[in-house]
């Protein structure tokens, strides 16, 4: 059961990171695209709940791989993630959408 657990959390993984990936191309195309949008770039703080290296590597990773986001560092004790982020009115609002969508599976991952 454990095993199928796991098999579904990656798959839903890679789904949202599929989806997040179409829309976030479409975002950034917008603002590339027409210049005079305004943007509200910002450094986002995200707390980081998941504990194994390999997980919160994977959490950096799939951050920097979002067009109009990237990991810019990982805290020494890996509890924070520091994103730049290319348009946000609430970086907080940000951090918490991250986390919901891969913190979370990456924790079934790595349950």
């Amino acid at each position: 059961m454990r095993m199928v657990r796991k098999i579904r959390a990656a798959l839903v993984l890679v789904a949202v990171f599929l989806w997040d990936l179409v829309a976030a191309s479409f975002a950034v195309a917008r603002i590339v695209l027409a210049p005079r949008v305004r943007t509200n770039p910002a450094i986002v703080e995200v707390p980081v709940s998941v504990r194994r290296p390999w997980a919160v590597a994977l959490f950096a990773y799939f951050t920097s791989l979002t067009p109009g986001s990237t990991c810019i560092h990982v805290s020494e004790d890996r509890t924070r993630l520091y994103l730049h982020v290319l348009d946000t009115r609430d970086p907080q609002a940000t951090a918490a959408r991250f986390k919901r969508l891969y913190e979370r599976w990456i924790a079934e991952l790595e349950a």
